[in-house]
């Protein structure tokens, strides 16, 4: 069986379109190969930015707070319980354990 590849030339070709009145603002039809290379979809939020002429538009990530991905197995309070840290800085937390002197055990991630 032969499979076909088209150049890179082929698959990176200019799209166009029109600048259109939505209300007193305008607008832009994106064609939807770019929606889903980029997979934007309907209500997503974007960032706007220019750069040598050129607009920029990324899909905006939403914030899924601190203890996500990577973070998502670090030990966290939960509202209403005590900051077992006390309020001290990341400073003075290393220092502690640098000294000896934490009461505290090192976590376990």
């Amino acid at each position: 069986m032969t499979s076909l590849s088209l150049p890179q030339i082929y698959l990176e070709m200019d799209k166009y379109g029109n600048i259109i009145r939505i209300g007193n603002s305008r607008g832009l039809i994106i064609p939807s190969s770019i929606l889903k290379e980029l997979s934007l979809k309907e209500k997503d939020e974007v960032v706007f930015s220019t750069k040598e002429g050129a607009l920029h538009v990324r899909k905006l990530e939403p914030y899924t707070g601190p203890f996500t991905g990577l973070f998502a197995d670090l030990p966290h309070t939960v509202p209403g319980e005590p900051d077992p840290w006390e309020g001290k800085t990341t400073a003075e937390i290393m220092e502690e354990y640098r000294g000896g002197s934490g009461s505290r055990p090192i976590p376990e991630w």
